[in-house]
């Protein structure tokens, strides 16, 4: 049988088989490359923010964060229930794979949705990883099966929307997009554009810049090279030099899409001024251009996919799916940072019923999920803390030097057994007083800032 280059754009549903085997080895290799993950500060900022915040902290000091409530709501109930810091993961896999549910049966290639699938961002950095980012991708694949439907289903339509601007930044926006074609394609019913702008001016409310915020956050003069590395990695994660390749598949992908083009730029216009003027926090903020190239095919009503947007689209997510198995190799058999592996020594030798005085807080934050009910003396700020403020006086304590820090801690804990916590090797440590308890010992490959060193005062 001859192979048929038609496949490259066939926009039929995937055999019900061949859909339902892809959907379960993605969970497979996700689910056991997630359970070999060491989650790091990020991950574990959301856990303690539900285990040890309330209601004030995950509505009102959303505002520091950056993220709208919901993907905190759906973490909540998991330490009230006793569950472990792996449910977050297991929760996180479930949302991921329910999105890759989504993109199988997407009116996309045959080739391009198993490819997609596999590859580095679906496959581990918004499933391994637990973010909100799975969440978005879910609710945009809703938002993108529905988009035919949106005229006889007007406000499932912007139910769905709704969700999709209180994720994060990123889903505010695709939905925004969205949202604005729907309003102005033709007229619409006035119910369902109320609902979406709703849903647009609460996440505004919960993320609008607070009046004392850290310097991450603020505008910042343009950044070009952020743009360039979001365009790149996006299509090329990690793969160097691959800015080329991102941007002919944006000029292939514009020609194919026509006039539905919009779709695509309106939103990937949004993400750029973010990455460009205010924040790019890496290849994972770049998959989400993935996702929307990905939507705008699906979603496109006059799309002609030509061969050659086709062909290299799929050789880019071929990368991606080599990269992928590269992580999944790495996440497997070293540490993705050091916190875990710290934790377990704390607690497997029962110090944490000690005061322990940390620093820098954003490191040491990967340790607490592992040491259920336990919080840090955090000596930048010279508090009791677990989670983040992401304040000004919060960025003002990442400021404060190591000997400070310690200085600050020998002060608090005058007479008092307690221990220190460091995200760097002290220098002569016994000349300073103290003595080395515990370092990590295997390899980190990721997080490269979060090896930890445990020191215990002579006297």
């Amino acid at each position: 049988m001859s192979w048929d280059p038609r496949r490259l754009t066939e926009r039929e549903p995937l055999p019900r088989a061949v859909a339902l085997a892809a959907l379960l080895l993605f969970v497979a290799v996700t689910l056991f490359v997630a359970l070999h993950h060491e989650p790091w500060r990020d991950e574990a900022d959301s856990w303690l923010r539900v285990r040890d915040g309330d209601f004030h902290t995950l509505v009102v000091r959303g505002r520091y964060t950056g993220f709208p409530v919901l993907w905190y709501a759906l973490l909540a109930p998991l330490p009230r229930l006793g569950l472990p810091f792996v449910s977050q993961a297991l929760l996180n896999g479930l949302i991921a794979a329910a999105g890759v549910a989504l993109l199988l049966r997407l009116p996309l290639g045959w080739t391009t949705r198993i490819l997609a699938a596999f590859s580095y961002f679906f496959a581990y950095e918004y499933s391994v990883i637990a973010r909100p980012y799975a969440l978005a991708i879910l609710v945009a694949f809703a938002a993108a099966a529905m988009h035919r439907q949106r005229d006889a289903r007007p406000y499932a339509y912007a139910a769905v929307l709704a969700l999709l601007f209180n994720v994060n930044a990123e889903g505010f926006a695709i939905a925004g997009a969205l949202a604005a074609l729907f309003v102005l394609e033709r007229r619409r019913p006035l119910g369902p554009t109320a609902v979406m702008i709703a849903a647009a001016v609460l996440s505004w409310l919960q993320v609008r810049t607070p009046p004392d915020p850290a310097r991450v956050g603020r505008l910042h003069p343009l950044d070009l090279g952020a743009v360039a590395a979001s365009i790149g990695d996006a299509f090329f994660p990690t793969v160097p030099f691959g800015f080329a390749g991102g941007v002919a598949i944006l000029i292939l992908l514009t020609i194919a899409l026509r006039r539905s083009a919009l779709v695509f730029w309106l939103p990937f216009a949004a993400l750029t001024f973010l990455h460009a003027y205010i924040w790019y926090g890496g290849v994972r903020h770049a998959g989400i251009t993935l996702v929307l190239a990905l939507m705008a095919v699906a979603v496109a009503e006059d799309v002609k996919p030509k061969t050659a947007a086709a062909l290299l689209l799929n050789l880019s997510l071929l990368v991606s799916v080599a990269v992928a198995a590269r992580f999944w190799i790495l996440d497997t058999n070293l540490a993705f940072s050091g916190g875990k592996e710290m934790a377990e020594f704390i607690r497997g030798h029962g110090l944490d019923r000690f005061d322990i005085a940390a620093h820098n807080a954003p490191q040491c934050e990967a340790v607490l999920p592992y040491l259920p009910g336990k919080k840090f003396w955090y000596a930048g700020i010279e508090e009791y803390g677990s989670y983040l403020e992401w304040d000004a006086k919060y960025e003002r304590g990442l400021d404060v030097w190591y000997d400070a820090a310690e200085g600050r801690a020998r002060r608090r804990f005058a007479g008092k057994p307690w221990l220190l916590l460091l995200s760097i090797e002290m220098p002569a440590p016994a000349g300073r007083g103290f003595r080395l308890l515990y370092t990590n010992r295997r390899p980190i490959f990721a997080k490269t800032d979060e090896r930890f060193w445990l020191y215990a005062p002579l006297r």
